[in-house]
């Protein structure tokens, strides 16, 4: 519990001006990068491929010709490239703020090459489509080279808003491990423009963690230990502008896809033992939404 009070301390003694927030993200994403680089490709990220693509499958989401939207890309645009390997399709990549890593890309997918044939359920044809991409890709000399070659739109958009987008723009809209840090407030409004930027038929897939994010800086701590704590007290002492969890649980989440006129296809939801007191706001809640640490969604746009 020691270390979570250090960070959380830490992170809320951060000013909130402008130049803060950058110098915060390029000292968060350089001890990231030399973690990173000094490790192989991690078994998740193969195992995040493998689920995406048998998603995909089982429910026909995607044809060669599609355009699809990927919410939060970060450093390598792992599941867009993943997609890419095995379809012909259009992608627009958005961020927030430019956190692309190059050299990790590479590195990342050389080793995926590495694995593919034995990790993936795919097609001799599609393997072979995928190996041929991935040569091209180790021959890159810069982003602008990848998405020439990938057929990728890279956007940055500092608010996060959605409104560069027409209606109706894409085929299907997704994000992993980022919906979760949209402002509470503005999510009923964000969850709207998913459902505005379909084509009628379109489908959006999301995977969202649930979890405390200072748990990852104390592991010894409960997975969801922010139950413990009311708005008031979470806002005061551990929520902040540089790590903001908006700490909305399973059921709010479908109530809010549901709300914007989104039909769930498919949810898939990893539970942890809930072992804590948790505070009066979320006692109403069944242990289902308590204990859900990592929730997996499919919907579809009526059409």
């Amino acid at each position: 519990m020691v270390r979570y009070i250090a960070a959380a301390t830490a992170l809320k003694l951060f000013p909130t001006s402008s130049w803060m927030k950058r110098l915060y993200r390029l000292v968060a994403s350089a001890i990231l990068w030399r973690r990173r680089v000094k490790r192989w490709l991690p078994a998740f990220y193969v195992d995040r491929a493998r689920f995406f693509l048998e998603m995909v499958k089982k429910h026909g989401i995607i044809q060669s010709g599609d355009r699809l939207l990927e919410l939060g890309t970060g450093w390598i645009h792992w599941e867009s490239t993943v997609l890419r390997l095995f379809y012909d399709i259009d992608v627009t990549l958005f961020d927030v703020w430019d956190s692309r890593r190059l050299g990790l890309f590479k590195r990342y997918f050389a080793e995926f090459a590495g694995v593919m044939d034995d990790e993936i359920d795919a097609e001799s044809e599609q393997l072979e489509h995928a190996h041929r991409l991935l040569e091209a890709v180790s021959e890159a000399h810069s982003f602008d080279d990848l998405y020439r070659l990938l057929w990728f739109e890279y956007v940055v958009e500092p608010s996060g808003t959605l409104d560069y987008f027409p209606d109706a723009s894409f085929d299907a809209v997704f994000s992993f491990a980022v919906l979760e840090h949209v402002r509470k407030e503005s999510l009923p409004g964000y969850v709207r423009d998913l459902h505005r930027l379909l084509k009628p038929g379109g489908y959006s897939i999301h995977e969202i963690d649930l979890k405390d994010h200072l748990h990852y800086c104390d592991p010894g701590v409960f997975p969801k230990n922010y139950l413990k704590y009311s708005d008031r007290v979470w806002e005061h002492y551990f929520e902040s502008e540089f790590h903001y969890v908006n700490r909305v649980q399973r059921s709010e989440w479908l109530s809010l896809f549901c709300t914007a006129g989104l039909e769930l296809v498919e949810e898939l939801s990893l539970s942890h033992n809930l072992s804590i007191q948790v505070d009066e706001k979320y006692k109403h809640l069944d242990r289902q939404d308590l204990g859900c640490v990592v929730l997996k969604m499919i919907h579809r746009k009526p059409g």
